[in-house]
């Protein structure tokens, strides 16, 4: 029994020290998403203050559905409004990951890094060629 015990303290150890933390249990999925998320879309030539590439996500709530966790929010260019948008939540990996379609029918995919980041891809419409993914990162502000 100290030997397991040994074994996974070390295990829990190690991961610490190297950033490695498990993502969210279910009954801390809408408090890890909640709130307001901003950040950039990157394309060729980066992005600045007050850029088009900067956007807004603002969570307003995670329930779940019939066995899967979805969430609703908005959605848009930071300062040009946000439009409602419906998010599929997935928390069957080490990590949570949100997916959403946008109003201009691209695919937003975003894994929660920690508490403080979203990190993914927009994907464009279109063919589904890796040249339509641009990363995007989003930071939460409150």
């Amino acid at each position: 029994m100290r030997g397991k015990l040994l074994t996974m303290l070390a295990v829990t150890g190690l991961g610490i020290l190297l950033g490695i933390s498990p993502g969210p249990a279910q009954g801390d999925l809408a408090k890890a998403l909640v709130g307001k998320w901003e950040g950039d879309v990157q394309w060729a030539g980066g992005a600045g203050t007050g850029d088009p590439n900067n956007r807004t996500l603002i969570i307003e709530s995670v329930t779940q559905k019939d066995g899967k966790w979805v969430a609703t929010g908005r959605y848009g260019v930071t300062g040009k409004g946000l439009g409602k948008v419906e998010i599929e939540v997935d928390d069957s990996g080490s990590r949570p990951f949100i997916r959403f379609v946008t109003g201009g029918n691209s695919t937003v995919r975003l894994a929660l890094t920690d508490a403080r980041y979203l990190i993914g891809t927009l994907t464009l419409p279109g063919t589904s060629h890796r040249g339509n993914d641009r990363p995007m990162r989003l930071e939460r502000k409150d």
